[in-house]
């Protein structure tokens, strides 16, 4: 077709993709989109193909773009995008815009390559006369009387060829002389090598996206992991952890994590050592990265008690927390439990501040004592970290949704009677008295004196320790109100003295760390305000159905300060101990280990080592496990990429620093003119001016240095005995 006659779509985009405004654009679009992927928080890499992880994503990110979240989610809006802009670098225009990049970047290096290399290998060396007048780049001088054309062109090319100008004689005649000098003539070609290097990085990224290979997961300290389905038809790559190991800082922080894993291939052990997340191990044709750390971990294990044959073994990745009181219980000075109770309800009136950032919560619940009364037991933000508060209480209709003065938070435990009750000089009660019943106006609780008789005793009309009553439904004679310290002798035998009014501590109240009270029948000890990490798992062997794995932590903890409850034990911990071992190291005591079997089974307890046998099953809690989270990557496309980081920087680093440069002289009987070309930041004129000066060429070497020419060169000796730049 003439292209005079008809258009030519193919020179039409060929002159576009030549266009400096279109690649400046091409540029500014590969920019914009990398930063909105930058700003806009992206679905991890791992999990950009599973729709449910992204839309998961997707929710995470409303709170923080609201109206916007679905607009940038669908964006742009005629096909599914799977994330939108949530999920940039899987959208087909991402690929559109880095493929006509690089597109433009070849075409342009075609388009530039027949005239660049010509310029660099025939060099245009005549001018005419008249670019010595008008050259941007140009300077002059008269020759002093006794000079000659043929001295003064020998003067000048000595001058030219000290400074690293290669010097032709284009042509000669009577009384003209035309000289041409170039300088760095194939610096030119230094835009091909940053082109080239270009295309390499792009052709690399799109290699290692489609040919490479990433795998993320955890392994448990003397666990593996394999990278490939069984039956793979590659040789199979296995990950060993041998040890995981972690640094803390006093806050809990970890300061450095690093791990010393195995790598075998096809069962033969092909490399291992030390990794880091920035010290990866090579071997098998991958690089194997620490990714993250994880302390709570726990490896249990199941056997069949008659013979001895293995069921179950697992180490459990412990990532669910639950913060609660570790509480004591003893009745008659034996312990009946220690554990962390979960906090089943929040407090409807927390009163923390929302735009305070705190890390304490406040929760509570209720234990049943009877059929009509429960423990409500609540942890709440205190001034120096958890305070721990207990109430008897009537059980409510509804437990949830109490408030902190339901929960008596704050209060001071109400009055009680303080009694002692004496039968032939044997005293049978000594200590207060709960009231907790009211009847009208009146605090009065039942005291039972025998199967058959019960004695009721309180305050009248609401008086807090004034006019105690006793009473008795069985004879009328034991009824009637006493004073503080006044005694008397009841018909049954009993002598009931008065000791006044006192602070029940029994009903409600709060503790310290390690304090004990009792509490009805039993003595309540709060221990601290501790984390539990659980799952729930499972094909447990003895389970009915799903089993919770809980990991319970004592003693020492991590660091020489007190980790907060969320991030740790939260005990209080000896200055000095040791903190980069083991997490079964760390502690002072074993850790212990919680199984929740569900139904009839029960609820077993694991100290580490530990065995128990229940129901035929043996179980064994063999210690606390850390994991290691690592990444294994096959970068297909690495070698190309770190070549093309090199080209770049050899072909920019000659375009800025060794420019080429031209010189055109034209040498008359009474004149030395001289014209040249530059790239951009090479002041031409000024170095054209000291060729002719007769002052001695200083030249310094970038700009830097006072006595060196611009690659480190000596001073060279001109004709006139005067040192020049060589």
């Amino acid at each position: 077709m003439r292209r005079d006659t008809w258009p030519d779509p193919a020179w039409w985009i060929w002159r576009r993709l030549t266009s400096v405004k279109w690649a400046i654009g091409l540029i500014l679009a590969a920019a914009l989109f990398s930063a909105v992927g930058v700003l806009i928080p992206q679905v991890p890499p791992q999990l950009a193909d599973i729709p449910e992880q992204v839309e998961l994503h997707i929710e995470a990110q409303r709170p923080t773009w609201g109206g916007f979240t679905d607009v940038l989610a669908e964006f742009p809006w005629f096909y599914d995008t799977r994330g939108g802009v949530f999920n940039l670098y899987k959208q087909p225009y991402w690929y559109a815009v880095v493929a006509l990049v690089a597109l433009a970047i070849s075409v342009c290096t075609v388009s530039r390559a027949p005239p660049i290399w010509r310029t660099v290998r025939r060099p245009p060396k005549r001018v005419g006369t008249a670019y010595f007048d008008r050259a941007r780049h140009r300077a002059s001088a008269e020759l002093d009387d006794g000079d000659d054309t043929q001295s003064a062109r020998e003067r000048l090319t000595g001058r030219l060829r000290a400074s690293r100008y290669r010097v032709e004689e284009v042509e000669s005649g009577e009384g003209e002389t035309t000289l041409f000098a170039d300088r760095f003539g194939w610096a030119q070609l230094a835009t091909f090598v940053t082109h080239l290097a270009l295309l390499l990085l792009l052709g690399a990224t799109l290699v290692t996206k489609f040919a490479g290979e990433e795998y993320q997961f955890w392994v448990a300290e003397g666990e593996s992991h394999i990278l490939f389905p069984p039956g793979d038809d590659r040789a199979q790559v296995q990950i060993v952890v041998d040890d995981a190991v972690a640094r803390f800082a006093d806050d809990g922080q970890a300061l450095d994590f690093r791990s010393r894993v195995r790598v075998a291939r096809g069962g033969s052990e092909v490399g291992g050592g030390e990794v880091t997340v920035n010290g990866p191990v090579h071997a098998a044709g991958y690089r194997v990265h620490q990714a993250a750390y994880w302390e709570h971990g726990a490896e249990l294990r199941v056997t069949e008690h008659a013979t001895g044959q293995l069921l179950y073994a697992e180490t459990h990745f412990l990532d669910q927390q639950l913060v609660g009181p570790r509480i004591r219980v003893e009745r008659g000075g034996i312990a009946v439990s220690e554990e962390v109770i979960s906090l089943q309800h929040q407090v409807a009136d927390d009163a923390a501040d929302p735009e305070e950032e705190t890390s304490l919560i406040a929760g509570y619940t209720l234990i049943p004592l009877d059929g009509a009364r429960s423990l409500a037991l609540t942890m709440a933000p205190g001034a120096d970290g958890y305070e721990f508060w207990y109430r008897v209480m009537p059980t409510p209709n509804d437990a949830s949704g109490m408030t902190f003065a339901e929960l008596g938070v704050g209060q001071e435990p109400p009055l009680g009677a303080r009694m002692v009750l004496e039968l032939e000089g044997e005293t049978l009660l000594d200590g207060v008295i709960s009231l907790d019943q009211s009847e009208g106006e009146a605090s009065l609780t039942a005291l039972p004196l025998s199967e058959s008789e019960v004695l009721w005793v309180g305050f009248r009309d609401g008086a807090a320790g004034e006019g105690f009553f006793y009473y008795s439904a069985q004879r009328e004679t034991d009824r009637g109100e006493l004073s503080a310290g006044e005694a008397v002798r009841l018909a049954s035998g009993l002598r009931l003295t008065y000791a006044g009014a006192e602070p029940d501590s029994g009903a409600q109240g709060s503790l310290t760390i390690g304090e004990t009270r009792t509490v009805g029948s039993i003595e309540l000890t709060w221990l601290g305000a501790e984390s539990v990490f659980f799952e729930i798992a499972p094909d447990l062997p003895g389970s009915n159905g799903d089993a919770l794995v809980a990991l319970e932590r004592f003693g020492e903890a991590r660091t020489a300060g007190q980790f907060n409850a969320l991030g740790g034990e939260g005990v209080e911990l000896a200055v000095g101990g040791t903190n980069a071992t083991s997490a079964g190291g760390q502690v002072g005591r074993p850790s212990r280990l919680v199984l929740g079997l569900g139904g009839g089974a029960g609820r077993i307890e694991l100290d580490e080592g530990q065995e128990i046998v229940q129901n035929g099953l043996r179980y064994q809690f063999a210690g606390p496990r850390e994991f290691t989270g690592l990444n294994v990557r096959r970068d297909p496309g690495g070698t190309a990429f770190w070549i093309g980081i090199g080209l770049g920087i050899a072909g920019m680093s000659t375009t800025f620093f060794a420019p080429r440069r031209r010189v055109w002289a034209r040498v008359t009987a009474d004149r030395v003119q001289l014209a040249g070309q530059a790239g951009h930041g090479v002041d031409m004129t000024a170095e054209l001016e000291r060729l002719l000066s007769d002052e001695p060429q200083r030249k310094r070497r970038f700009g830097f240095g006072p006595r060196r020419g611009m690659f480190g060169g000596d001073y060279a000796q001109r004709d006139d005995g005067r040192r020049d730049d060589a």
